[in-house]
C-alpha cells in the first residue's frame, strides 16, 4: 500500500493519502469540511436548500390576540 503526499484543493494544505485512490480520482480534499466547502462552492445545494425552508416558514401573526374571544363573553 504506497502513499503519498498531496496538496487539498481546497485548503492548499499538505496530506497524505494512497496513490490508489488518488488515482480513482479520491483524496483531493484533507477533510470532510474542506470537501463540503469546495462542494457548495461549485453546486450550491445547502443555500438553495436554506432559501427553500425560508420560504417555507410558518407564518408569524402581527396581532397576538386575533384569536382572544373576550368581546364574544359579554
Amino acid at each position: 500500500m504506497s502513499k503519498a503526499t498531496y496538496r487539498c484543493a481546497c485548503c492548499g494544505d499538505p496530506f497524505i493519502a494512497r496513490v490508489a485512490d488518488r488515482n480513482r480520482g479520491w483524496a483531493r480534499f484533507c477533510s470532510k469540511s474542506c470537501k463540503a466547502i469546495k462542494q457548495e462552492q461549485r453546486t450550491g445545494q445547502h443555500h438553495a436548500h436554506q432559501t427553500r425552508r425560508d420560504e417555507c416558514a410558518e407564518p408569524t401573526f402581527s396581532n397576538a390576540h386575533q384569536f382572544d374571544n373576550t368581546e364574544l363573553q359579554s
